[in-house]
């Protein structure tokens, strides 16, 4: 297991102010967190026109099932998911920010709950059942304060660059705990940990192949896992430090 108790060496923007600081900058602050937490508030409430507006024109996100996507896409693939029957809702609890001196650049990590209702699962005692599936995890949004002349309606605005998330841990939570569902043991192992369950009910009921190598905790270390947890630390880092950054 590694040293959970520190980042690897190099992923802390030295630069960057996330608590205290200049009252100006506490503000953009608070303004980037009410930005993150419209994602989950306007998505789960169908306010799209609300979820666009937190995107830069040429925002891509990262999720289980879309893979990297324009977000349009996103939004586009989560309203037809709707009209299928698909169920996602989420919980947030907290975030944190780190910002440029200049405040130009930003990043904010959200923790929350995505949950997942599952339909006309089988059940182990026969017929069908619900289950949702539990996800906790970190949200990362990658923001810019917008100066690009191609958008002059949108100066000045902190739009999100880039989004994606570390999933940490999950469970399924049969709805009637009288009916469990049925699970192919073998199958379910071969999923991360951070999001077995989801990933599992995901292709299950969804028809779709869910990406395998999407980040997880600091604790699961040299897996694919893993690197891809430290991977986005140091994403975050060079975004700070100015850099151009590869989603």
């Amino acid at each position: 297991m590694p040293d959970l108790h520190s980042l690897p060496a190099g992923t802390r923007p030295e630069n960057a102010i996330r608590n205290n600081g200049p009252p100006q900058l506490a503000l953009e602050r608070y303004m980037l967190r009410e930005l993150a937490e419209g994602w989950p508030c306007y998505r789960d409430a169908c306010e799209w026109e609300n979820l666009r507006s937190i995107f830069h024109p040429e925002a891509h996100i990262y999720t289980t099932w879309t893979g990297l996507t324009h977000h349009l896409k996103f939004i586009e693939a989560s309203q037809a998911g709707m009209d299928k029957g698909a169920f996602i809702m989420h919980r947030i609890h907290g975030s944190t920010t780190d910002i440029d001196p200049n405040a130009t650049r930003a990043v904010t990590k959200m923790k929350a709950t995505i949950t997942q209702r599952f339909s006309g699962v089988s059940c182990v005692s026969g017929g069908t059942c619900e289950a949702d599936a539990e996800s906790d995890c970190r949200f990362i949004f990658f923001w810019e304060k917008m100066s690009d002349p191609s958008y002059p309606h949108l100066q000045g605005q902190w739009r999100a660059r880039f989004v994606r998330h570390w999933y940490e841990k999950d469970k399924l939570i049969p709805i009637n705990p009288g009916r469990i569902p049925v699970l192919d043991e073998e199958r379910l192992q071969k999923y991360p940990p951070g999001y077995r369950y989801l990933a599992y009910m995901q292709e299950e009921t969804m028809g779709v192949k869910v990406l395998l190598d999407l980040p997880g905790h600091r604790r699961e270390g040299s897996t694919i896992n893993g690197q891809k947890h430290d991977l986005l630390y140091f994403q975050a880092r060079d975004w700070m430090d100015g850099k151009d950054v590869a989603w």
